[in-house]
């Protein structure tokens, strides 16, 4: 094996775009990219966020964002309501579309999980997500 190919980074990397590729392609009869999966995601963890709150916790530029927004509402899977305490910015829901959307992605999500995962036994799983989980929490 060459030295790249030892890189923990480098093998993290390539299991990630796997499964990245995977997920896209799933998401392809919907019209939406991974990105606003993730939105869609927070969006239904934190109703009543603001674009700016969504911006600021995935860390997505401004007019991204709205570029989102913009298009999810779109396509039905998002409301926006005037925030009454502010008049400039939204409030955002999940629609019912958007959650049928999710629950069917995620399931698809967690087979893609489940392939990818398959040479490791169920004991090497959980130690995979715990050792993932200790190095994400520290960064």
């Amino acid at each position: 094996m060459e030295k790249w190919n030892q890189s923990y980074g480098f093998l993290l990397g390539k299991v990630l775009q796997r499964m990245e590729t995977k997920f896209a392609e799933g998401l392809v009869p919907y019209h939406i990219n991974a990105r606003q999966y993730g939105v869609l995601l927070f969006i239904n963890g934190n109703p009543y966020s603001s674009q700016k709150d969504i911006s600021e916790n995935l860390q997505i530029d401004r007019t991204t964002m709205v570029s989102h927004i913009d298009y999810l509402e779109t396509l039905g899977f998002v409301e926006r309501t005037r925030n009454p305490n502010d008049r400039r910015s939204y409030s955002l829901m999940i629609t019912s579309k958007g959650k049928d959307l999710l629950d069917s992605r995620w399931e698809f999500l967690n087979d893609i999980e489940l392939e990818v995962l398959a040479p490791l036994n169920n004991q090497e799983r959980q130690l995979l997500k715990d050792f993932l989980i200790k190095i994400w929490t520290t960064l």
